[in-house]
């Protein structure tokens, strides 16, 4: 190559080098000075009283998100001081509405009083589990103990409420799928009748049989995974 040409590649890619490293100085810069303004911003809007998670940065110009219409204000107010913020944007959050956020407290509350029932279910359960007669869906006198425990905490509950008795078995060495499945379910089956013979509304109360597919252990093959649970729904 000749001489001129190889001096005029070399020229050429020094100019490019040359922008690529501006353009990645540029970059590490600008993320510095967003960093240094979120930082020192987030300072004053804590030092006034407000919440700090509320601005972000683009380059010199700061973007603040508020729940109403008075954290709006002030926050912008703060942020627009901070030396080196060139403008502020604000764009208010929306909130709920009052109906809204009063049917989000009764939805918590439903939660919260299904997740204690539930609690006390699993606590019976774990006491007193529900046990069978040997390969049948036959309960024993202690399981039935067991299930009129379980009806006397799901008496009192709302009528909308609904409750999955789910039967499991353990894995048996050459057993069939489908045999483990109707065991299962018909020892589910038994545990919901026992519940509505107890007072539980039918209406409430499903049974399904999940066979050998949710064990507890990791073969599946013990005696804690022959067992039946009851879900609040």
């Amino acid at each position: 190559m000749p001489a001129k040409r190889v001096l005029a590649v070399l020229a050429a890619s020094a100019v490019l080098l040359s922008g690529v490293l501006a353009l990645l100085a540029t970059l590490v810069e600008a993320d510095g000075i967003e960093a240094d303004l979120a930082e020192r911003s987030r300072q004053a809007l804590a030092e006034a009283g407000l919440p700090t998670d509320v601005v972000s940065f683009s380059g010199r110009d700061a973007d603040v998100r508020a729940r109403t219409p008075r954290e709006a204000l002030l926050a912008s107010a703060v942020v627009a001081t901070v030396d080196g913020v060139r403008s502020v944007d604000v764009s208010e959050v929306a909130t709920a509405s009052p109906a809204q956020a009063e049917r989000g407290l009764v939805a918590e509350a439903h939660r919260a009083a299904k997740a204690l029932l539930q609690r006390a279910v699993d606590d019976v359960l774990a006491e007193h589990p529900i046990t069978f007669r040997p390969d049948s869906a036959a309960l024993t006198r202690a399981g039935e103990d067991a299930v009129a425990e379980v009806a006397s905490v799901l008496t009192d509950a709302p009528p909308d409420w609904r409750f999955e008795v789910g039967g499991h078995v353990a894995r048996v060495l050459g057993s069939d799928r489908e045999g483990a499945e109707e065991l299962s379910h018909a020892r589910a089956a038994a545990v919901a009748e026992e519940l509505v013979n107890h007072g539980i509304p039918p209406q409430q109360v499903t049974s399904v049989g999940y066979g050998d597919t949710r064990p507890l252990s990791r073969l599946g093959t013990s005696a804690i995974d022959r067992r039946v649970e009851i879900t609040v729904r």
